[in-house]
């Protein structure tokens, strides 16, 4: 299978130099609130960065800065074809405020922990409280794989990588050997 340039790359354990990754202290550093009329430099470059790699998610410690802020932007990709997708949110001071008690085992990978993938529960319905873009405090629900992402991201906020929330890493996986075994057949054409 030949994939883009940065999916192929992201497969064989490589990421471009600005984004921090596994073992680096910034992934597990404190992160402070942002003001809305100081983020607008930030979340243009997290949007900027998260669609030239390609991916679902990208929060601020990824790229080195220590703030409270991430972005979600589901789109399919060669590694995740079926995945739904979603519009640009962007989440400043996230906090969740409630999670189902229903949870969903999953796949999950990771720019900061580039090549690989584990199998992770997240909740599959969460409330979150957040700043906008725009400055205006947004109460919002997200489900399935959407949900997924968000926690994911605000997960980097704490400090918590993937790896962090596996309840077992017998599921571990090269990406190339998750493509090869363990990836669902698709289930739509293209």
């Amino acid at each position: 299978m030949t994939l883009p340039r940065s999916d192929s790359s992201w497969i064989d354990g490589a990421v471009d130099d600005d984004v921090v990754t596994i073992g680096d202290p910034r992934l597990k550093a404190l992160t402070a609130t942002i003001e809305s009329g100081e983020a607008a430099e930030l979340l243009k470059t997290l949007v900027t960065r998260l669609r030239d790699l390609n991916g679902a998610g990208l929060a601020a410690p990824q790229i080195g800065v220590s703030v409270r802020a991430a972005i979600v932007e589901v789109r399919r990709t060669d590694v995740f074809p079926d995945r739904p997708e979603t519009g640009l949110i962007q989440l400043l001071n996230p906090v969740i405020l409630e999670r189902s008690d229903e949870t969903t085992l999953d796949w999950e990978g990771c720019f900061s922990v580039p090549g690989y993938l584990g199998e992770v529960p997240r909740a599959e319905r969460i409330t979150v409280r957040y700043t906008a873009e725009t400055s205006e405090t947004v109460t919002r629900e997200f489900e399935g794989y959407t949900a997924r992402v968000v926690q994911h991201e605000i997960d980097h906020l704490d400090g918590l990588v993937y790896l962090d929330r596996m309840p077992d890493m017998a599921s571990l996986t090269t990406a190339q050997n998750y493509l090869d075994h363990h990836r669902p057949t698709p289930t739509s054409s293209r």
